[in-house]
């Protein structure tokens, strides 16, 4: 099985090409928020590369979000088109999923995955329910745990002294391009996940476009590219 996987949810932006579970080819790019710009062209070249052509691609894989709004619209939208244009399905992983997996589990040692939502908060997991957290309670909640902590995302670098504070060095120890979500990490996680229809794929939209100054009575959407 061959899968392609794009991951757009921060300032970076990744794709993978996954064959029988294993990583055929990646790339990685510090793009900031021109994903639509790098998107086709990444994608034609790993799939050169390789030789491999799109229409033998049969699976493809996307991040929800949270993160990036911009960034996500972009990468669903060219899946949503390269899934109905080969009628092919579609698995989708939240980025704070790629993140927990993007480390192997150590003794001793509890992962956090969290990713900055701006106005002293983080996206985070509770009981498998992604939410927004203030950083000062999340870290209070930590505190509890008896095990070493360990952050990966941006909220590592963006809220790196309170961690070291509360925490020590260890808890934002990891370099910083392990705290972005990978498009490889997210095709092998595709390999055993199951997947959907192009119409049934959707954002993962925690928080309102509040910065984009949407109302609260609009509904989120889609941001069309030109492919």
């Amino acid at each position: 099985m061959k899968i392609l996987a794009i991951e757009t949810s921060g300032k970076t932006f990744s794709a993978a090409l996954n064959e029988n579970s294993v990583t055929i080819a990646s790339c990685y790019y510090e793009c900031e928020h021109i994903h639509s710009e790098i998107i086709i062209p990444a994608v034609e070249r790993l799939l050169k590369d390789t030789n491999i052509s799109i229409k033998s691609i049969d699976k493809f894989a996307v991040s929800t979000g949270p993160g990036s709004f911009t960034g996500i619209r972009i990468g669903m939208t060219a899946i949503k088109t390269f899934a109905q244009i080969l009628n092919s399905p579609i698995t989708t992983v939240d980025s704070l999923t790629i993140l927990e997996n993007s480390v192997a589990e150590q003794k001793d040692v509890k992962i956090v995955a969290a990713i900055d939502a701006l106005r002293n908060e983080v996206y985070v997991k509770q009981k498998n329910e992604i939410i927004i957290k203030n950083i000062d309670l999340l870290i209070k909640d930590l505190k509890k745990h008896k095990n070493k902590i360990l952050v990966i995302g941006n909220a590592s670098d963006i809220y790196k002294e309170k961690f070291v504070k509360s925490f020590g060095e260890y808890s934002v120890s990891l370099p910083r391009i392990m705290n972005m979500p990978k498009a490889e990490v997210l095709a092998s996680l595709a390999c055993n996940l199951p997947t959907l229809n192009y119409t049934d794929i959707k954002p993962l939209y925690i928080r309102r476009l509040w910065v984009e100054g949407i109302k609260k009575s609009r509904k989120p959407y889609f941001q069309s590219i030109l492919l």
